[in-house]
């Protein structure tokens, strides 16, 4: 990646920050730096604690240059996590600052070193004495952690050869000249990393870098409407990544006639599944989103739409490296993948992968997901539903801040469901029944339940990243749920006031 920001012209912007603007000279100086300090203190593996801000790529190209394993740490992993990364990882330093120090007092340091420099100087580097050296496959320069549904971390670990192989289809894909593109997902997640940053600067262009908290963010929430809204105003850009509720953010503030910059030529949104009608929204304001499909172990990308191959409805093409196949209604991903899990030998060396995503491939290429396997709900009917399906329609309705649906153990589908105070009762019932109208009659919501407040983490409900622990809620909401036997309405809402 170095090499082709040296192609460059050294006076060319290539980095947007919060109080200035970074030439690619006075990066590639900091990361020259970078490399010294890392081969000076002998570092093995580096963690990277650390703000949507330059120095954060500085130290990740850094790494890539020396073949170190690079493990970045998100910040809005609980310190528990951060720790069990520590100590799983077998991390010998951790770049950070002081606002994250707190995510760090779980972890018993051997010193604390402090920096110097352009871009540096405000981070420290902790030191530490690994319990035991990870088992990692060879090559490896990355480890990406997902939390996943249980909340305990488990690495992903890929070569920069893959890394780099994904962002090059991404940018061959989507063919931008000189994109400025905005970053509004954290640097370590590698979706950001990768098909945002890097791609963006094999076409020549350019990124702007806020802290997450001026672009209204809290940890891993977005709790500031004005200010997401604001920060894309501002920066003006041509391309973005979302996810589909920073795509709703978005389709809600052009509804309700605030501005929306005219500077977008691609605006990717994934994660999770999106509703149709949700990408439809934004079409309708002009914004020109589409729809993609990845995952940690295929380097973050599998497939993508883009303006010169869009298909509503899907997640787009696969990827020319890889080779998308559905085998009993699971998609199975073939070619270049991950090196296998950290501490998991027996992973290492695949070149197929089960997904655990439920969906179908089209003879041309198009990738169609409607769900994850475990989550599949069966109920007392005998009906296979994803839940994620129904969630993404009532999500998009623009109702709701979150929306999980329930069947396991159950007639029919019912909805737990989270909405402001300013959305009534009615409104939801409404919004129930022109969902109900238009999908089989098996997938139908039957019955719901609002909420008084949101599903959170110290519940143990959500997961750090935004996901909800279904088994955990299943086991909670399902009795409240379950059809009274001197009943007989389909339809109706509990309003009760659940104590945890």
């Amino acid at each position: 990646m170095l090499e082709i920001l040296e192609a460059r012209d050294p006076s060319e912007t290539l980095i947007y920050a919060s109080q200035s603007e970074v030439s690619c000279a006075r990066f590639i100086e900091a990361v020259t730096a970078a490399k010294q300090w890392l081969t000076t203190q002998e570092v093995c593996r580096l963690g990277l604690l650390l703000d949507n801000e330059p120095a954060w790529l500085v130290w990740d190209l850094a790494a890539q240059e020396l073949n170190l394993c690079l493990v970045p740490l998100p910040t809005f992993f609980s310190e528990e996590q951060i720790a069990h990364i520590v100590v799983t990882a077998g991390l010998t330093h951790i770049a950070f600052n002081d606002a994250h120090a707190g995510l760090l007092e779980g972890c018993d340091a051997l010193r604390e070193h402090a920096l110097a420099g352009d871009l540096l100087a405000h981070c420290k580097i902790r030191q530490y004495e690994p319990v035991k050296k990870p088992l990692l496959p060879n090559d490896t320069h990355k480890v990406t952690f997902t939390s996943g549904s249980t909340g305990t971390p488990k690495g992903v670990c890929l070569s920069s050869e893959h890394c780099l192989l994904v962002a090059k289809a991404i940018a061959d894909r989507v063919l931008q000249d000189k994109p400025r593109h905005l970053c509004t997902l954290p640097l370590s997640t590698l979706l950001e990393n990768l098909a945002g940053i890097y791609q963006t600067w094999m076409r020549d262009g350019t990124v702007v870098l806020l802290p997450l908290a001026e672009l209204g963010f809290d940890g891993g929430r977005l709790t500031s409407f004005e200010s997401f809204i604001g920060a894309i105003n501002q920066a003006q850009p041509n391309s973005m990544i979302t996810v589909p509720a920073l795509l709703m953010a978005l389709v809600q503030a052009g509804q309700a006639g605030m501005p929306l910059p005219n500077s977008f030529t691609f605006v990717a949104v994934g994660g999770a599944r999106v509703a149709p009608s949700l990408v439809e929204q934004a079409a309708a304001l002009g914004l020109p989103v589409y729809e993609g499909y990845g995952l940690s172990e295929a380097a973050s990308v599998v497939s993508i739409n883009t303006p010169s191959q869009n298909r509503a409805g899907t997640s787009g093409c696969v990827l020319d490296h890889l080779k998308v196949i559905g085998e009993q209604g699971e998609l199975v991903i073939e070619g270049p993948l991950f090196l296998g899990y950290m501490n998991q030998p027996d992973s290492w060396g695949r070149t197929r992968y089960a997904t655990g995503d439920l969906g179908d491939v089209s003879a041309d290429g198009f990738v169609q997901v409607s769900g994850r396997k475990s989550n599949l709900l069966i109920t007392t009917l005998g009906r296979n539903i994803a839940p994620e399906w129904l969630e993404g329609e009532l999500f998009a309705s623009g109702l709701f801040v979150q929306c999980v649906i329930l069947g396991n153990d159950l007639p029919y589908c019912a909805a737990l469901l989270f909405a402001p105070n300013t959305i009534s009762d009615a409104q939801i019932t409404t919004c129930i029944q022109t969902l109900n109208a238009r999908i089989p009659d098996y997938a139908r919501v039957q019955r719901w339940l609002r909420l008084d407040s949101p599903l959170t983490v110290e519940q143990g409900f959500w997961t750090e990243n935004g996901r909800p622990k279904r088994l955990a809620i299943a086991n909670a909401f399902t009795q409240q749920l379950t059809p009274n036997e001197d009943s007989s309405e389909h339809t109706f809402r509990f309003l009760v006031e659940y104590e945890f």
